[in-house]
């Protein structure tokens, strides 16, 4: 993998350093853009992005720095990431978290609406970290003889690709998170939504780490967003199994029913596939009145 991308000087630049810079644009990006569909206050909104990003920052890097104490040989490589780089995932959450409860009531505004803005700019964040661990050779995945497989730096054999797996399955998720978040909504519903898709893509990605301590959390979240989702809407899970259950046995009961499901995924994956190619033909045009080549 590439650890270091370049260097400025007897300075070296790590890509998960770039990546994470990358992915706080793009996170104030989407925050900036749903704050203006809401027509909320850009500055106020902006300004509370960046303390947020700030708390989970500091929460992520304390608690990497607590599980691995080992690897620090002074309270400065606290501070220099690129001496000793590493950022715990669930502790940037509850940093995050714990930052903009204390904000929202130090405002006065609603915690929900804000949360459902800063998980979207999480999503974007967490993806673009997930690539930049992934060059970097941090969260290591397990062993694996996978035609896919790579070699990760500081690690013997291959690995599975944890890193970029998580990233497509949290870029589905943001996808799915956007559509619903620039429309009408509870508040709070798109952070519960969010919490679960999370909570899930960790969950089902933990048989293939390394490392399996995040099992609790990963339940933890799914558990909290469903939680959230339930307690705004004032329904019961009970209700929504008895809707489920009432589907299933008539799908595998009635044939009509089975032929109107293919029929709707059918048409479902024919609209993503002609608009995944409208969207690439468009990119294709703009690359070449930019006179951009690819040798």
């Amino acid at each position: 993998m590439f650890p270091v991308l370049f260097s400025i000087g007897r300075y070296p630049l790590s890509s998960f350093g770039v990546f994470l810079a990358m992915g706080f644009l793009l996170g104030i990006f989407l925050v900036w853009r749903l704050g203006r569909a809401w027509e909320l206050d850009e500055e106020k909104t902006l300004d509370i992005t960046l303390l947020t990003f700030l708390g989970g920052l500091l929460g992520a890097r304390i608690y990497f720095a607590i599980e691995h104490l080992q690897d620090f040989s002074s309270p400065l490589d606290l501070i220099l990431i690129n001496k000793a780089p590493g950022l715990s995932f669930w502790g940037g959450i509850l940093g995050g978290w714990l930052t903009l409860y204390f904000l929202a009531r130090r405002k006065r505004l609603n915690f929900w609406q804000l949360a459902d803005i800063a998980v979207v700019g999480l999503l974007g964040g967490l993806i673009m970290s997930d690539i930049g661990c992934f060059l970097g050779g941090c969260d290591v995945g397990s062993s694996s003889k996978a035609f896919f497989a790579v070699t990760m730096i500081g690690s013997i054999g291959k690995r599975w690709p944890i890193q970029i797996m998580e990233a497509l399955f949290l870029t589905v998720s943001l996808v799915n998170v956007w559509s619903q978040a620039t429309h009408f909504h509870q508040r709070g519903k798109i952070v519960s939504l969010a919490l679960v898709y999370i909570g899930i893509s960790k969950l089902v990605l933990e048989p293939f780490r390394q490392d399996h301590s995040g099992v609790i959390f990963s339940v933890v979240f799914i558990l909290l967003g469903a939680t959230i989702f339930y307690r705004l809407n004032k329904q019961t899970p009970i209700e929504h199994l008895k809707i489920l259950g009432q589907f299933l046995i008539k799908f595998f009961t009635d044939p009509d029913t089975r032929k109107d499901v293919v029929q709707t995924l059918s048409k479902t994956w024919y609209n993503q596939k002609t608009a995944i190619g409208w969207r690439l033909r468009n990119l294709k045009k703009i690359l070449r009145r930019s006179n951009v080549k690819f040798s």
